[in-house]
């Protein structure tokens, strides 16, 4: 039996929230991002040849120390997802510190609403 178990909808629903995500990151809004982060969410990465990271919502005290990336370009690909996980990928060029990287974000569905869980990312030498 083939049986379609996803529909677009939950694809569009997390390309939506990580939209938003980078559209705070390019206006500078940490209230913005209120909702896409779970209140757990856990992220890691190399910056500068050095890992980072930590719990909390660490994107939006980048944006506060860094404020707005005007410049900001980002592409997006949802690589997987359930009924309550996901996992996507976003390039993101040119963020407020003039930086490159790659994401990898973990989502999870609780209460009907996406949220990101984790995220791993490097950060490419300039």
């Amino acid at each position: 039996m083939n049986k379609k178990n996803i529909p677009v909808s939950e694809y569009k629903n997390v390309r939506d929230l990580l939209e938003r995500y980078v559209e705070a990151l390019r206006t500078g809004s940490v209230d913005m991002m209120s909702g896409i982060f779970h209140k757990d969410v856990v992220t890691h990465g190399i910056v500068d040849g050095e890992l980072v990271g930590g719990t909390g919502n660490l994107a939006a005290e980048f944006v506060r120390i860094n404020g707005a990336s005007p410049e900001i370009t980002s592409h997006i690909d949802i690589l997987d997802i359930t009924p309550v996980t996901a996992v996507a990928r976003i390039i993101i060029e040119n963020d407020a510190i003039g930086s490159d990287c790659c994401e990898y974000v973990n989502l999870i569905k609780t209460d009907g609403k996406w949220s990101v869980f984790s995220k791993a990312f490097l950060q490419f030498d300039k």
